[in-house]
């Protein structure tokens, strides 16, 4: 209901409630705490490497400490491997915890939360990009902190927290079927346009690229993939970007050389990113100097199943987070993979450097209005009775579901599911369902979630 009123109010009215989101997204990230962390965090990447060895392994004997005396699922499980939590002395010592895969995280949800823990939380979810919906406790103190470390990479290409920006996102915070500019929406609290995937299109371009030279945008931030189909209408249709932005933030998606150099001469600015998820076990950013650094203080990225090859070394990475108290995760299997480099960075800072983060790279569909929609999680984020999902196009007005069922999925979830891309992808889009044991994997044996055979 609420949704369906706000489709149906006037622009200003929108305007106005993206506003009053906008106030409590600010002080979700920029309130008490927010200036402590980040203060700190702008010393902190300057350490030598001897000092932020002592600080990892001084947060990881607090954090095991902490999860064996506080955290049901941790204490179980040290007790079945005979761990202790003085067994874990240093960050090789990790390799004596098991890995925690997403379907533990599922299975045993509740065993992972401190009970104890008496500090405000949210509750969170992530689909990530294969369909697996996740649920999970996060700490106001943690989100704070991870904006902070989020603005500290900012801080190194000239941006400071509260500089206006746009944001190219896939929440639907323009009605998809609306057919006259303005084809975005403002959140003044926070000095932040919206522009959405379902309105980057070419009938729409044209009015997209007078807003954004109106100028007054210190940065962009987005999915690279919506940056990139906006790059190349605009390079289509022979407009031009007269007011660049300073820096362009992309996240959610590895960047690709081919998107980031597109999107780069488009706009006449640099493009970076930085990696992160939305468990919070981990972070990575980019410096000036186009590596990607461990940010330390946040937690550790471990590279498993390792491959050597000269100062090389490829595995998948795991997460242990240091700041999300309300529900740690140590040794957390993310999904994705990355090629770590033995070297010192010119830029000085001596945190573990980073070569090259696999992502996945998606296709995308085509819906009847004309739109390319290139991400779905957003129409997954709260289904966790599915086991996995993808999204397949074989024709133009058509898409099939395939899902991978947990036991407890019923009509109820296939019938969200189609309310869901009714209100976020388009209304006029066929739906179809298959279900599946399992969805085909690739030869790197992760499956993409989103596969078009439309020519």
């Amino acid at each position: 209901m609420i949704n369906y009123l706000y489709q149906k109010s006037p622009i200003f009215v929108q305007n106005l409630v993206c506003t009053y989101k906008g106030l409590k997204e600010k002080n979700s990230r920029f309130g008490e705490g927010f200036q402590e962390y980040y203060d700190f965090l702008l010393k902190t990447q300057w350490y030598t490497r001897s000092q932020i060895e002592e600080y990892q392994i001084s947060r990881i004997r607090k954090l095991v400490k902490y999860v064996y005396e506080n955290v049901p699922y941790y204490n179980e499980l040290f007790k079945s491997e005979k761990l202790l939590p003085s067994d874990i002395n240093t960050l090789l010592d990790l390799n004596k915890i098991p890995v925690l895969t997403k379907e533990i995280v599922r299975n045993r949800y509740r065993d992972l939360i401190n009970p104890k823990y008496n500090k405000p939380v949210v509750k969170a979810h992530t689909s990530g990009s294969t369909g697996k919906a996740l649920n999970f406790l996060f700490s106001k103190d943690a989100i704070k902190y991870r904006w902070a470390l989020w603005f500290r990479h900012r801080e190194r290409f000239g941006i400071v927290p509260h500089d206006a920006y746009a944001t190219f996102t896939g929440l639907v915070a323009v009605p998809i079927n609306q057919k006259n500019p303005p084809f975005w929406r403002e959140n003044y609290a926070m000095k932040q346009t919206i522009f959405t995937m379902h309105h980057i299109s070419s009938g729409k371009i044209e009015s997209i690229v007078n807003r954004l030279n109106q100028g007054g945008f210190a940065y962009y931030s987005g999915y690279p993939s919506i940056l990139f189909s906006l790059a190349t209408l605009i390079e289509a249709y022979d407009l031009k970007i007269t007011a660049s932005p300073k820096v362009i933030f992309t996240g959610a998606e590895a960047l690709l050389d081919n998107q980031r150099k597109i999107i780069s001469r488009v706009f006449n600015c640099l493009v970076t990113d930085q990696y992160g998820f939305s468990e919070g076990a981990g972070n990575a950013s980019r410096c000036e100097h186009d590596l990607f650094h461990e940010d330390y203080e946040y937690g550790i990225l471990e590279c498993n199943n390792e491959k050597q090859n000269g100062i090389y070394k490829t595995g998948e990475i795991l997460g242990t987070g240091f700041t999300n108290l309300a529900m740690p995760f140590i040794r957390y299997k993310i999904g994705d993979t990355a090629t770590w480099v033995d070297k010192k960075c010119v830029c000085g800072r001596r945190s573990k450097t980073i070569f090259k983060i696999e992502g996945r790279n998606e296709d995308y569909v085509i819906t009847p209005e004309g739109n390319k929609i290139l991400r779905f999680d957003y129409i997954f984020k709260r289904a966790v009775n599915i086991q996995e999902a993808q999204i397949v196009q074989c024709k133009l007005g058509e898409i099939t579901i395939r899902i991978v069922k947990r036991p407890t999925y019923s009509n109820h979830d296939e019938n969200n599911l189609l309310n869901e891309v009714a209100k976020k992808v388009s209304p006029s889009l066929k739906v179809k369902f298959e279900y599946l044991s399992e969805i085909e994997r690739e030869n790197t044996g992760k499956y993409r979630s989103v596969r078009s055979y439309v020519k």
